[in-house]
């Protein structure tokens, strides 16, 4: 039997231990892993220490890293996921791409680049990298919080924007005069995979998985489940459209599975690999002695990309109603450079039609986009911070007037359980007004993207001026029960028809407040105050299938791990 050649290895090994080491270190610093991995790929490139080579290997264990993250976003971004983020994707979205592309192709033309040039590079400069952003987000434990969910959507849009840039870019390469048909070739074939994945997802991805399920083959499981990604990624790639589109889409075709839970605990282990030998690839690129004599060139276009992103995605964000703080967040975490961007600069056409040199800038100047991002999204997060907490005025008589207009629900307490109900009430479409009279909850809350009052709910006067008259339901996060006692009797006298529920800790607490007239549920293992949000929306006439579908979401998003048990592999009862 013959031996594989050492050579083939040697890059998958330096990898690995680069990677090991970054990941290691990073933590004993307390740096991000994003940080951690683009320096090890710095020191171990063709340009620093040289221990492994700029080749097909590495770009490929690169490119498969972006590919498992997209199929992972595309498992929590099911239809149903899509008409909840309708807002973000046909307007938040779309006008960050605008205004950033705008900006930065005129910024391009103003440097000499002719237009072609200038709109390839501006519209790459406005996407933001998937990778980067995800793993913030899932850092802070955030993706399933408004921030995190809007942020996800905008860069869904982006990534399909991807795909017709890429088309862009390469028709500058050949005859331009091809560029429409091609544009038009590229949106067929998207729509046309994006039907056969929902199909393909109904008709065949579920009937397999149930057989699968049957034979109770965790190893079958396993790769099947691999070859859905890499299959799908192959066929787009054949297609002329991108990798990471077909591992998105196959990804949507198994979002709405009864299996996505068990398939994103088998993808986990290869994304989370995968994706750091991606950001060493990244740092592989960088050259820090050919860069010496340019590195002012290179920060000032870092800190340009940098300002500019972020004022314009803050723009954009206000334009779509966002509160200053939320802004404020989702634009620093947003304003680093993408993955696309390195590809499409590296173009022969962009290079060579560009003036000389700054193709090279633009790739560095990424690339520490990339390095920055953690620390300018924590900043960010300071920032959002000090000014939810320098103003905590609220407009009452206007909630008042949505108290009058739309019934809703009171939340009290951001706590984990008064944020489930939030969200859930929120997703279904149903009116709420959160309050809270903690400050460091508060702050939380807001800079994290939920509108929420500051204010004591335990002062009648409050809920009077805010419309509790008109209010379905009062859901109470964090219980007070001396409070509770106090105003039980005020509260049942002058709204006997409202619903009132509470989050408590212990059983004996539940019996407390059941005393009081209030429903009360025990705050269990995570996600906590899941049965506080059942019983609300329950209350209010969810369907239980709908309720039952959206936990399942929840626990996907927020990547909460269930234990593995033989109940996951038994047939498909839900199909």
């Amino acid at each position: 039997m013959a031996q594989a050649p050492i050579e083939a290895l040697e890059p998958a090994i330096v990898f690995l231990g680069a990677g090991l080491a970054a990941a290691l270190a990073s933590r004993a610093l307390k740096l991000s892993p994003i940080v951690g991995y683009l320096l090890a790929g710095v020191a171990i490139g063709p340009h620093a220490l040289k221990l492994v080579e700029d080749s097909s290997t590495t770009h490929f264990l690169a490119e498969l890293g972006v590919v498992f993250l997209l199929f992972d976003i595309g498992l929590h971004f099911s239809i149903r996921e899509m008409k909840d983020s309708r807002r973000d994707i046909l307007g938040l979205a779309p006008a960050q791409m605008l205004l950033c592309g705008v900006a930065f192709t005129l910024a391009a033309r103003a440097i000499g680049c002719d237009w072609p040039i200038a709109v390839a590079l501006g519209v790459s400069l406005a996407l933001s990298s998937t990778a980067v952003v995800a793993r913030i987000l899932a850092d802070r434990n955030l993706p399933g919080c408004p921030l995190g969910r809007s942020s996800t959507a905008v860069l869904i849009f982006q990534d399909i924007c991807a795909i017709f840039l890429l088309v862009f870019a390469a028709s500058l390469e050949g005859d331009a005069s091809q560029l429409g048909r091609d544009l038009g070739i590229a949106a067929g074939l998207g729509v046309v995979a994006f039907a056969i994945a929902l199909l393909a997802g109904r008709f065949v991805v579920r009937p397999l998985f149930r057989i699968l399920a049957a034979t109770r083959n965790e190893e079958a499981f396993t790769a099947v489940t691999l070859f859905i990604v890499l299959a799908a990624g192959a066929a787009t790639g054949l297609a002329g459209l991108s990798l990471t589109l077909g591992a998105f889409l196959a990804g949507m075709a198994i979002s709405d599975s009864p299996y996505r839970h068990v398939i994103q605990t088998e993808v986990k282990p290869f994304k989370g690999l995968l994706i750091g030998l991606f950001f060493i690839a990244v740092g592989m690129g960088v050259d820090l002695v050919a860069l010496a004599p340019i590195w002012p060139a290179v920060f000032g276009a870092a800190i340009g990309i940098v300002a500019v992103k972020t004022a314009m995605v803050f723009l954009a964000a206000k334009l779509n109603g966002w509160s200053t703080p939320g802004a404020t967040q989702l634009s620093f975490l947003l304003s680093q450079g993408s993955e696309f961007t390195l590809v499409v600069a590296g173009m022969a056409a962009i290079t060579t039609g560009a003036p000389a040199g700054v193709a090279d800038v633009i790739v560095a100047a990424v690339a520490l986009s990339l390095v920055a991002a953690p620390a300018w999204s924590a900043f960010g997060m300071q920032l959002a911070r000090m000014l939810v907490n320098r103003v905590k005025t609220t407009n009452v008589a206007e909630h008042a007037a949505t108290a009058e207009n739309e019934h809703p629900v009171l939340v009290y307490a951001m706590t984990e359980e008064g944020r489930f109900t939030v969200d859930a009430l929120r997703d279904h479409d149903i009116p709420y007004i959160a309050i809270d009279v903690d400050t460091d909850r508060f702050v939380a809350a807001a800079t994290d993207g939920y509108d929420v009052i500051f204010g004591d709910a335990s002062d009648t006067r409050l809920l009077d001026a805010i419309g509790v008259s008109k209010a379905r339901a009062f859901v109470l996060g964090a219980p007070r029960y001396e409070i509770s006692a106090a105003i039980s009797p005020i509260m049942q006298k002058k709204y006997p028809d409202l619903k009132r529920f509470v989050a408590v800790h212990t059983p004996a607490d539940r019996l407390r407040y059941e005393g009081l007239g209030m429903r009360a549920h025990i705050s269990g293992p995570e996600p906590k105050g899941v049965e506080l949000a059942t019983d609300v929306l329950r209350s209010l006439g969810v369907p239980g299938e709908d309720i039952a579908a959206w936990i399942s979401d929840q626990i996907d998003r927020r990547g909460i791990e269930i234990a593995p048990t033989p109940v996951r592999f038994q047939g498909d009862e839900a199909a």
